[in-house]
C-alpha cells in the first residue's frame, strides 16, 4: 500500500518503491491522535503480506505481529510516543501456514508538523536472514560450550552411569527437548536396553527395551550407521517406530549411533520432542559429537576394568590352560598306536586352541564377540564355512570351550563330509531360545550336508567325548547329533544376560 502525503514529496514515481523493495525495507506514518495512517511504502512486501490486505489500521498492523512479540513491541511504541525518544525492536510476523519465519527490525519516533500535529514515523526492514545466521552462530556456540564442559566431565568422572546420566541431561537442555535417552546394545545383540534417560515413564530407565530391527528408529540408525533426523514420527516412512516412542507421543527427534570399542557399536544416543521440530544437521552433529564422549568413556572404564581382571585372569587361566593341554595330550595319544599321527592331531588340537585363546585374550577376557571366535576359530577353511548368527557377546569361558568343539567338528567333516571334499561347506549358525524356567539357551546348530558319509556315534570319538565333557558336565547343555541328511549337530547351553 502506498499513499502520497499532502505535501507530494513522496511524488508519484515509482523509485522509492523500487528502492524500498530492492533493499528490503519499507517506511510508514501514522497521525498519533487519530492512530491514522498517512502513507506507507512496500510495507506490505516486507512483511510478507498479500497485496491489499493492509488497511493501514494499527489494528491490522497489530494483528501482522507475532502474539509473543506483540506486547514487547507495543510497550517499546507507546514509550517512544510518551518519551519522544526514538525506538527499535525485532520482531517475527503473525505464523502463517507452510511459510518460513519472518523476522522484522524497527525503527522510528515521533515528529511534530508546524502545525502541531504528532506523527509516529519509522522504517522496517526484513532482517530474517541475518536473525536466523545470528541464532545459528549463538547454537553452535552453545552446543560447542556444552561438548566441551561434557568433555571435561566426562574424562574426571568415576562412575560411567554418572556419564550417561549427564549425557542425556545435557542433550536435553541445549536442544530444549523433553525425552532423551541411551540404548545400550545387549550381550545377546537382540535387543538395546535403555541405560539412561529423561523424560520417559517411571521404571523404564535401566528395564526398558527396544528392538534392533528396521521397525524401530534404533535399529533403523544401527543398520544406517549415520545420524537419523525425524521430522514426524506418525507419517514417517523409512520405520514405523517402536510403542516406547509412541506411548510417548513422540513426533520429532534424533538418533546416532555411539560407537564401540570395535566394529560393534555401544548403541544409540536419542532426543526426541512432542511437537514438530525442525532438528537440522548442525543438532545431529552435536549429539554425535555428545555420543562420541560417551564411546570414548565406555573404552576408559572397560580398559580400567580389564587391568583389574588382567592380572587376576593370568593366573588363573595358565593353570587351566596347561591343564587342559595336559587332557588333550592325554586323550590323543592314549591307545592311538600310529604316534604320526597323534602328533599330527595334537598339533591341530593345539593350534585350535591357541587361537580362541587369542580371540579370548584380545577382548581382554571378558565378554567375548563370538563372531570374531567362529572367523578365528575355524579360519583355517576360509569361505568354505557359511556363518549366520546376531553379533552376540557371551562369557569368555564359554567361547573358549566353543573354540575347541568347533574344531573338533570341522575335523569331523574332513573325515566324513562336506570339508573332506574340495568344494564342500558346512553351514554354522547361532541363536538364542527363551527357556520355561526364565534361562536363555544359545543354540548352536553346525550341518552338513554329506548325508551319505556319517561320522560316528554319539560318544565313541574324542570329538564328541570332548562335547560331552564341555557342554553336558561343565556347561550343564545338551548335544543332540541328527543322522539325517543334512548331518546335524545342535548345542545348546543355558546362558544368563
Amino acid at each position: 500500500m502506498r499513499q502520497p502525503a499532502p505535501n507530494g514529496y513522496l511524488s508519484d514515481s515509482s523509485a522509492l518503491e523500487d528502492g524500498l523493495r530492492l533493499g528490503g525495507a519499507g517506511i510508514w506514518r501514522w497521525q498519533i491522535d487519530s492512530e491514522r495512517l498517512e502513507w506507507t511504502a512496500n510495507l506490505e512486501s516486507v512483511h510478507k503480506l498479500p497485496p491489499g490486505s493492509f488497511d493501514g489500521t494499527l489494528a491490522s498492523f497489530q494483528q501482522d505481529l507475532h502474539p509473543d512479540d506483540a506486547p514487547s513491541v507495543w510497550q517499546k511504541i507507546k514509550a517512544s510516543i510518551d518519551s519522544g525518544e526514538a525506538y527499535r525492536a525485532v520482531y517475527r510476523t503473525a505464523p502463517r501456514p507452510n511459510e518460513r519465519e519472518a523476522w522484522i527490525e524497527t525503527s522510528g519516533g515521533v515528529t511534530t508538523d508546524p502545525d502541531g500535529s504528532r506523527f509516529l514515523t519509522g522504517i522496517c526492514l526484513d532482517v530474517s536472514e541475518r536473525v536466523r545466521n545470528e541464532r545459528q552462530l549463538e547454537r553452535r556456540l552453545r552446543q560447542q560450550h556444552a561438548v566441551a564442559h561434557f568433555g571435561t566431565f566426562a574424562l574426571n568422572e568415576v562412575s560411567f552411569q554418572s556419564v550417561l546420566e549427564e549425557a542425556v541431561r545435557v542433550a536435553a537442555e541445549v536442544l530444549q527437548v523433553p525425552l532423551t535417552k541411551i540404548l545400550e546394545f545387549s550381550d545377546s545383540a537382540e535387543h538395546l536396553l535403555l541405560r539412561a534417560g529423561l523424560g520417559w515413564a517411571d521404571g523404564l530407565v535401566g528395564h526398558g527395551k527396544v528392538g534392533i530391527d528396521l521397525a524401530s528408529q534404533a535399529g533403523y540408525t544401527l543398520m544406517s550407521q549415520e545420524p537419523v533426523i525425524v521430522t514426524d514420527l506418525p507419517s514417517e516412512t523409512r520405520f514405523s517406530g517402536p510403542q516406547l516412542l509412541h506411548d510417548h507421543k513422540v513426533q520429532s527427534g534424533i538418533s546416532v549411533v555411539i560407537p564401540g570399542s570395535t566394529s560393534r557399536p555401544y548403541g544409540v544416543f536419542g532426543i526426541h520432542a512432542r511437537d514438530h521440530r525442525d532438528f537440522d544437521q548442525t543438532d545431529a552433529e552435536f549429539l554425535q559429537s555428545l555420543a562420541n564422549i560417551v564411546a570414548g568413556a565406555a573404552r576408559q572404564f572397560a580398559a580400567a576394568d580389564h587391568q583389574i581382571l588382567l592380572v587376576r585372569e593370568m593366573a588363573h587361566r595358565a593353570g587351566n590352560l596347561m591343564q587342559l593341554v595336559s587332557s588333550i595330550a592325554a586323550q590323543t595319544f592314549k591307545d592311538n598306536p600310529d604316534m604320526f599321527i597323534a602328533r599330527q592331531s595334537f598339533n591341530e588340537r593345539l593350534s585350535a586352541l591357541a587361537r580362541a585363546n587369542f580371540v579370548v585374550a584380545r577382548g581382554g577376557w571378558k565378554f567375548t564377540r563370538f563372531t570374531e571366535l567362529v572367523e578365528e576359530a575355524l579360519k583355517p577353511f576360509g569361505g568354505r564355512i557359511l556363518i549366520e548368527g546376531r553379533d552376540a557377546l557371551l562369557p569368555p569361558d564359554l567361547c573358549f570351550d566353543m573354540g575347541l568343539v568347533l574344531h573338533e567338528l570341522a575335523t569331523n567333516s574332513v573325515k566324513y563330509g562336506a570339508l573332506g571334499k574340495d568344494d564342500g561347506t558346512v553351514r554354522v549358525n547361532w541363536s538364542f531360545v527363551s527357556r520355561a524356567d526364565g534361562f536363555r539357551l544359545f543354540r548352536l546348530q553346525w550341518s552338513d550336508p554329506e548325508a551319505n558319509s556319517v561320522p560316528p556315534q554319539k560318544g565313541t570319538g574324542f570329538g564328541s567325548k570332548l562335547m560331552g565333557a564341555l557342554i553336558e558336565i561343565k556347561w550343564g547343555g545338551t548335544v543332540v547329533i541328527a543322522n539325517t541328511s543334512p548331518f546335524e549337530v545342535t548345542l545348546e547351553v543355558p546362558i544368563t544376560e
